[in-house]
């Protein structure tokens, strides 16, 4: 029986464009939140600097998948936003953690996200076997916002 309790597998997760399933991904980088720090001082303030918060910025979205010719819906995503298409280049995309039993638990997801680097696969005809001799793709995603919500 599947353990659904407890700290979530890294290994369990799916990617939904739009609210549909893009299968064959093999890592996902989820990117850091952060907020600038503000400092200020006022005449009379004592010999130290305040601290208030700025901006929320966030790093990019990074998705890594085996390169095949079956599905080319990120790679047409990345030509709209070569054709500059803003307007339908500009999609949500959610990255959702599953347990063991595959039910969503913990979903990611990026609002008017677009594709701002793709990296073709990295070819060598003496890697070793298993993961290493894949040949996988890289899309490097920037987006508005990020959202972190429990299912």
């Amino acid at each position: 029986m599947a353990d659904t309790h407890g700290p979530l597998k890294q290994t369990e997760f799916k990617v939904e464009l739009d609210g549909v399933n893009v299968p064959g991904f093999i890592e996902v980088e989820l990117p850091a939140k952060r907020t600038k720090e503000i400092e200020y001082r006022e005449g009379n303030d004592p010999g130290h600097n305040r601290k208030l918060w700025g901006d929320t910025q966030y790093d990019d979205l990074i998705l890594v998948r085996g390169a095949n010719k079956e599905n080319e819906t990120l790679y047409d995503w990345r030509k709209t936003v070569e054709q500059g298409k803003m307007e339908d280049a500009r999609k949500n995309i959610a990255v959702i953690i599953t347990n063991e039993v595959g039910d969503s638990v913990l979903r990611f997801e990026f609002s008017k996200a677009w594709i701002k680097e793709y990296q073709p696969p990295t070819l060598n005809s003496h890697a070793g076997g298993g993961q290493a001799n894949l040949a996988t793709e890289q899309y490097v995603i920037t987006f508005d916002e990020m959202d972190r919500k429990n299912v």
